[in-house]
């Protein structure tokens, strides 16, 4: 149900509003001098209109870093479920829909994860544009332009924003404040392309992504992974800053008695040592390369056998965080595409 407004900026106050009658309203917000972090908000001018990428996803808000799941007191055994309360999450650029739409096919695959669909059921989801750093290469993946995941989706297009509402519910969070938006013009139309032409040839890198899986199982041996894997930390700091991993461990944690307790859920990284480890002892990937490797190829390749896409969204968060310089996904796909030597591949 596509339909295009617009409303001047000077009025974003009034949106907030009504995005705050719906429920908590999350947005990023500064919380040091380089960092932005997805908070509640309780006014419009806590948002940070001007944050690229966020510490964390938005996947925290429907997939929490740990949580309860089941709780058990002598025999009897009850699922804990999730406080669900409305909420609006508001400045999600395009690579984090992306995400969103990642995690939405996997926790809805069977059997669906009713913690995760709660909570999204009940967030309304607002997109915001943005404009590309060193580190974005979301154009290269397919995720640089909304397509899917919100409710509303906000282009800054000047003085005024472009809404494209994708969901009933994005209609009716415009049309509770009359006044408001009003019908897409013209001109107003032909701004929101030259935004976003503008935008396509604003990023500084990126790499043909034809033919990737294939590639991706061709150079499984290239000297790339020795390489990177002898610098890898395996701290895991490329996971939870990830869009779309998800892996997690469960944990039983009893009371000192012993009769009561409850069965948690936690995220879990593929890069520590003991994740693939099994009963007796035995670990699939034992080492950094071993490790670095599978993450690599998980995001550019595991997923398009069983959905038809990569679960690399463009994002550069894990550039950005990882602490040994290595995990730039652009600079290693240049060299997989050049083979052996580590040469070839074109950059943007």
């Amino acid at each position: 149900m596509e339909q295009c407004f617009t409303f001047e900026k000077e009025q974003f106050p009034l949106f907030f509003e009504a995005m705050s009658e719906h429920g908590t309203v999350l947005a990023p917000v500064r919380v040091s001098e380089q960092s932005f972090a997805f908070r509640p908000v309780s006014s419009a001018g806590e948002i940070a209109f001007e944050a690229l990428r966020t510490i964390l996803p938005p996947k925290k808000l429907f997939y929490p870093q740990r949580e309860t799941i089941l709780g058990y007191e002598g025999r009897t055994i009850e699922e804990r479920k999730p406080d669900v309360k409305p909420q609006v999450l508001f400045g999600v650029h395009p690579c984090d829909l992306a995400g969103l739409g990642v995690l939405d096919a996997i926790f809805s695959s069977d059997p669906a994860d009713s913690h995760y669909l709660a909570r999204r059921k009940a967030t309304i989801v607002v997109g915001l544009s943005c404009m590309p750093d060193r580190y974005c290469f979301c154009n290269s993946v397919g995720t640089d332009s909304p397509e899917k995941g919100y409710d509303v989706f906000l282009t800054d297009i000047g003085g005024s924003y472009f809404a494209r509402v994708n969901s009933p519910a994005g209609l009716q969070l415009l049309q509770s404040r009359p006044g408001l938006m009003q019908p897409a013009s013209g001109d107003a139309r032909q701004q929101y392309k030259d935004f976003w032409v503008n935008r396509d040839r604003a990023f500084q890198i990126g790499f043909k992504s034809g033919n990737l899986p294939a590639i991706v199982d061709m150079e499984w041996d290239n000297p790339i992974w020795e390489e990177l894997g002898q610098r890898c930390l395996s701290c895991g700091n490329c996971t939870p800053v990830c869009p779309t991993c998800y892996c997690f461990d469960i944990l039983d944690v009893a009371s000192l008695t012993g009769d009561s307790g409850e069965r948690v859920r936690e995220w879990d990284s593929c890069q520590f040592s003991g994740f693939a480890q099994v009963a007796g002892g035995f670990n699939f990937r034992p080492g950094p390369v071993d490790r670095l490797r599978f993450w690599y190829r998980h995001k550019l390749h595991g997923f398009e056998d069983a959905y038809g896409f990569p679960t690399c969204v463009g994002c550069g968060r894990c550039t950005v965080s990882c602490p040994a310089g290595i995990d730039d996904i652009v600079g290693v796909v240049l060299r997989l595409q050049g083979g052996q030597d580590g040469q070839g591949g074109e950059e943007r």
